[in-house]
């Protein structure tokens, strides 16, 4: 584990730029996207309204368009991350990357990461659903607090269990050029090869995260230590799947 996280942070060092340019391409490319569809939104809005279209319509018109575009983000949303994955990947190789390369990979590859993330979403909601309906229908907020706090704890440990069952699905995707379903087998089968290791590695990449939503060390954890966090995932799957060497 701990020579995999090494190899990441040699790898950044050596040529930072490669793992920034990737890192920075996401969120762009996320909000550009965002900003697409609301501006669809609105100009569809102000066309209806232009030929007086009734009020109801109008309403029913932008529901069913924003439904279509949020599908459409997700989609989206999911193939960036992919490229994302793909980025690192190919910057760990010394291979080109660049904002091209990205857009070609996450346009190509959105459907197949759709549908992991899909299964994903299936799974979690598997289980937190019921949590949810114990929650609502016992009015837990009001009536017992400790319960309440005791569900919502249950429901984030069944989060971060599905998510670190799938975690490295986008990885074998990216790596080995997997289909969605055989990426999910791989990355539940490394896991359970890999077990403590694997969940180490994981638990490392999740403080990561967390630390680039606190304000003041956000900008300086999304930008240094997430690219070497998520990176030394990739090179710790690569290694224990004899993939080859970097």
């Amino acid at each position: 584990m701990f020579d995999s996280v090494k190899g990441a942070l040699g790898a950044f060092s050596r040529d930072p730029i490669s793992f920034l340019l990737p890192t920075i391409t996401y969120p762009v490319f996320m909000l550009i996207t965002i900003g697409a569809m609301i501006g669809v939104l609105l100009v569809t809005f102000f066309a209806l309204t232009a030929v007086n279209v009734q009020p109801d319509i109008i309403a029913i018109v932008l529901a069913a368009m924003g439904a279509f575009l949020l599908l459409l983000y997700a989609i989206f949303s999911a193939g960036y991350k992919g490229a994302l994955v793909n980025e690192y990947r190919k910057a760990l190789r010394r291979e080109p990357v660049g904002v091209v390369y990205f857009m070609k990979y996450a346009f190509k590859n959105c459907g197949g990461y759709f549908v992991i993330s899909l299964v994903k979403l299936v799974v979690m909601g598997f289980f937190i659903t019921p949590l949810s309906l114990i929650y609502y229908f016992l009015n837990l907020g009001m009536t017992n607090e400790i319960l309440a706090w005791l569900v919502i704890l249950m429901a984030l440990f069944v989060v971060f269990v599905v998510e670190f069952l799938f975690s490295f699905s986008y990885i074998a995707a990216a790596v080995k050029s997997a289909k969605p379903f055989t990426a999910i087998i791989i990355s539940l089968n490394f896991i359970k090869e890999a077990n403590i290791s694997a969940f180490m590695i994981y638990v490392l990449y999740c403080l990561i995260v967390l630390a680039s939503l606190v304000p003041l060390v956000d900008i300086l954890a999304y930008f240094i230590f997430y690219p070497v966090a998520y990176s030394s995932l990739i090179q710790f799957f690569d290694k224990k799947n004899k993939y080859g060497p970097y």
